[in-house]
């Protein structure tokens, strides 16, 4: 049964497995030489896709006017990530993410309109889904347009066309079937392309004076924007709470598989910080920021406990606007008011390094003092209450 579990963990649509054992099998007594030990190689199956279907869904993406990719945690376990970047270079087709799937192309890639993504949802008018379910943060396949056109191709053959009806479902692996992009011509820039640049690039000039304000509380936005400018090009950022969530999605880019990670699908408020432990304990090399709000920071505080007594040197920056997502002026709203906690002095006492930040211009070197500390470390990072990031993904509304 447990070498069974394991097999099904690592093979199809990879994922946890759980296994019931009754109090008699727990505690029964077996011979050591009865037990089964080592390691039993698993080889992993790729089904690929038809010729047939793949020259269709060709067939069916040269066609189209308005065409994007959105790819997801099936393209990621496949390892398909150097498949779609190539497939994206040739076809010059602009792609999407699931929120944990950022960096399967690097955002940074020349048809990245990151700024521009409800656009493109809204206006496509073909969808190449590979590798992700069109889940409750998709709203369930209707962010895209009702007749734009869907080819999904995922492993799991129970996942085509649930929650949204599909033109064409293939099964198969998603780096096998992202392996064809040779069958495509190379594509020149179209104007859906322009379009979608002239919107992501609009869009950022609207958001230049927040990004830039010298204000004090600190706006969001002029955090992200000075964390982004810290921040390796490789580093693994780990993004947990409401505004900052929507502040962080905005304005940070991901470039590399798997070193983005966002409280969603596999686990709600409070992730972040325990995201970043792992995620420091699986690359004890690499860059690890932990971006959390001052509500989810409160979730899993004392993990700050766990990383210094693992000595982790994971930095957690807390957009500490004092309450539960933002407020409106003139409003009161009961229960939403938390106070400027003081999170520095939770993380000293601790042992992990800790600094307030009041000034926008002591970012950076704040950062930098926590990263040179070697230790487990928090800025508090005092920001503007009133600061309100939005989510597209329901109709633009915001938690009121």
């Amino acid at each position: 049964v447990v070498s069974m579990a394991f097999r099904e963990a690592v093979n199809g649509r990879p994922g946890p497995v759980y296994i019931d054992c009754g109090a008699d099998v727990l505690y029964e007594e077996v011979e050591e030489d009865e037990a089964i030990s080592g390691t039993r190689a698993t080889r992993r199956t790729r089904p690929a896709a038809e010729p047939g279907a793949i020259k269709e869904v060709i067939d069916m993406m040269s066609a189209a006017e308005r065409p994007i990719i959105f790819a997801g945690g099936g393209a990621f376990f496949s390892g398909s990530a150097p498949e779609l970047e190539r497939f994206v270079d040739v076809t010059k087709t602009p792609f999407y993410t699931a929120p944990m799937s950022r960096g399967l192309v690097p955002e940074d890639n020349a048809v990245s309109f990151q700024g521009a993504r409800s656009t493109a949802m809204r206006e496509a008018d073909f969808v190449l889904v590979v590798g992700t379910r069109l889940n409750w943060m998709m709203q369930y396949g209707q962010r895209f347009a009702q007749d734009a056109k869907i080819v999904q191709i995922d492993i799991d053959g129970r996942e085509l066309g649930h929650n949204r009806n599909i033109d064409l479902g293939i099964q198969a692996d998603a780096k096998a079937a992202m392996a064809r992009e040779g069958e495509f011509a190379d594509r020149l820039e179209s104007d859906w392309v322009i379009h979608l640049r002239e919107d992501n690039d609009r869009r950022a000039e609207q958001s230049a004076p927040l990004l830039n304000s010298d204000a004090q509380p600190i706006h969001p936005l002029r955090l992200c924007k000075e964390i982004r400018e810290f921040l390796d090009r490789d580093a693994i950022v780990s993004v947990d709470g409401n505004e900052i969530l929507h502040f962080g999605r905005q304005s940070i880019p991901t470039n590399v598989p798997g070193h983005r990670l966002n409280s969603g699908v596999t686990g709600t408020m409070g992730v972040g910080l325990p995201y970043g432990i792992g995620a420091q304990l699986a690359k004890p090399d690499a860059q690890v920021l932990v971006l959390h709000g001052d509500g989810s920071m409160g979730q899993n505080a004392m993990e700050i406990d766990t990383a210094v007594r693992h000595n982790l040197p994971v930095v957690t920056v807390i957009s500490n606007n004092a309450g539960w997502t933002a407020r409106t002026p003139g409003q009161r709203k009961p229960g939403r008011e938390l106070g400027f906690t003081a999170y520095h002095k939770m993380a000293e006492s601790l042992g992990a390094y800790g600094e307030e930040v009041t000034d926008p211009a002591e970012i950076k070197p704040a950062l930098d003092r926590a990263y040179s500390s070697g230790k487990a470390a928090v800025i508090n990072v005092i920001v503007e209450p009133t600061a309100a990031g939005v989510s597209r993904a329901w109709g633009g509304s915001r938690m009121e």
